[in-house]
């Protein structure tokens, strides 16, 4: 059945490797919507052009970007074709209810498929967006609810206060005076948001926790964009976790995105790649740190102690790092070409008479 895709996300060098491989070739660069606009031929035997002639800059940037989206419907029909005629790719949707198998019995199948198109709820998370709202978190919530305490008498004093305090740190030259200074004004800005807690229902984190949570997140999770998608409406456990690159956000970045779809979008969203984790209920990888386990421990030289240390170091930081999108069992992630939102073109039917 043919479709209209509205892309989000187009990985197009995964794309670019993709056809190649399943083509037996290597392909020439892609139009020069793409990479390169003065390029003519597309190469991949898609008949794209562009109309040379002078027109305005922002009409030709425009012109440029529709033949860009054109090329990337071209490309990941071509992939589904292929991948498809090659037996390689599994729709889950589908698949779960052709299968006719439990829930349980079907995650056991998971692992036996590669590339995988999926329909469903998703969710994207911006770690970075996420600390910036985070870090400012205290700041808004005091400028929402100081709005109803504009006539509060108490409020307005200590907002007196914390203005001549200001001014006279900033007109401080002298050190001493002004760590005294920004003493002050600490204390007047902790008075400021006892007063609010006591007249309003506002919520303030403590700012040393808020470092703390930024440090964790800035070692475990630095400017990671997330997408996640719920393909089972009765089995939301099961995920399929997708780690974005922003430069393929096809809208320029994820904030454009977020004023189009929305961070959980209430619109079912398409995705398609290869899995690259599907965990089992039981672990059956072989550890690496099981080398030691024959090894008589009083017989290991320093050397070899230090390396089973620093081994089990890193052992350790998996379990970490399930914290940020590393799956669990019954979830899996993919490395994926494409997001985006897909509608069905019923064909029309003609009755003869």
């Amino acid at each position: 059945m043919r479709s209209l895709k509205d892309f989000i996300y187009f990985d197009i060098e995964k794309a670019k490797s993709l056809i190649s491989q399943l083509n037996d070739g290597l392909i020439s660069e892609i139009s020069r919507a793409v990479e390169d606009e003065s390029e003519d031929s597309a190469g991949l035997g898609f008949d794209v052009k562009i109309v040379k002639g002078s027109i305005g800059e922002k009409s030709r940037e425009k012109f440029i970007k529709t033949e860009k989206i054109s090329v990337f419907h071209e490309m990941l029909n071509s992939i589904e074709k292929d991948l498809s005629n090659n037996e390689l790719l599994t729709h889950i949707n589908k698949k779960f209810e052709e299968t006719g198998l439990s829930f349980n019995d079907f995650m056991d199948e998971i692992p036996n498929y590669s590339y995988i198109k999926a329909t469903g709820w998703g969710g994207f998370e911006d770690f970075k967006r996420f600390k910036r709202i985070f870090s400012n978190f205290n700041d808004i919530q005091r400028l929402i609810y100081e709005s109803q305490l504009l006539n509060n008498p108490e409020l307005t004093l200590l907002r007196g206060q914390l203005e001549d305090a200001k001014k006279i740190a900033n007109q401080n030259k002298d050190r001493n005076n002004r760590t005294k200074s920004l003493t002050k004004i600490k204390a007047i800005e902790k008075n400021i948001d006892k007063l609010l807690k006591e007249e309003t229902k506002v919520h303030l984190f403590d700012e040393g926790w808020i470092e703390k949570v930024k440090t964790f997140l800035d070692t475990f999770s630095p400017n990671r964009l997330n997408f996640r998608l719920l393909p089972l409406d009765d089995f939301g456990e099961f995920q399929i976790l997708a780690n974005l690159k922003d430069k393929y956000m096809l809208d320029g970045s994820f904030e454009n995105t977020i004023f189009t779809y929305g961070s959980k979008p209430n619109i079912k969203l398409t995705v398609l790649g290869v899995i690259t984790s599907s965990p089992r209920k039981e672990d059956i990888r072989v550890k690496h740190s099981d080398e030691f386990l024959a090894i008589d421990e009083s017989k290991l030289t320093n050397e070899i102690h230090f390396e089973k240390a620093l081994r089990n170091v890193f052992d350790s930081f998996e379990a970490f790092e399930k914290f940020f999108f590393v799956p669990n069992y019954p979830k899996i992630a993919i490395s994926p070409i494409a997001i985006y939102r897909e509608v069905n073109i019923r064909e029309n039917t003609k009755v003869q008479q």
